[in-house]
């Protein structure tokens, strides 16, 4: 399978911030072209591998967050958001067939990006991200 990873070149523009927090949705962007040249394969994907100390890799939660990329210049958006605290390792990968329906003697990956680190903490006490200011009242300038 290794030998099918040059197929398809991905480059990352956005990647994930190291650090965030869950319930919050992160954008990972960038550009897809299959040998090189201008053109796009139809399923890209950030593989989205959840880190547990005490558990084997093989048993560990993986779950595929589908992109959406443009034909012709292969740009891409991928939503995710975490929903647990931990650690997260984030690859995006390209596909020639759905990866939940893999397809007879179709290689399942044919493009890699380098991997992403995440890790989800809690929101520090007296975040007002959510504030907003809905009156200027009784302000004195």
């Amino acid at each position: 399978m290794p030998e099918h990873l040059d197929i398809v070149k991905i480059e990352i523009t956005t990647p994930l911030p190291e650090e965030g927090y869950p319930d919050t949705t992160y954008k990972i962007e960038g550009s897809v072209k299959m040998f090189d040249a201008v053109g796009a394969p139809p399923f890209v994907y950030a593989q989205v591998q959840k880190k547990e100390w005490y558990k084997p890799e093989v048993v560990e939660e993986v779950t595929y967050e589908r992109g959406f990329p443009i034909p012709v210049t292969g740009k891409f958006t991928i939503e995710w958001r975490p929903e647990k605290l931990g650690t997260y390792e984030v690859t995006v990968v390209a596909t020639p067939a759905p990866l939940p329906l893999p397809v007879i003697g179709v290689p399942p990956i044919t493009g890699e990006s380098d991997m992403m680190k995440f890790s989800a903490v809690e929101k520090p006490a007296g975040e007002y991200s959510n504030l907003k200011i809905t009156s200027y009242e009784n302000v004195t300038v």
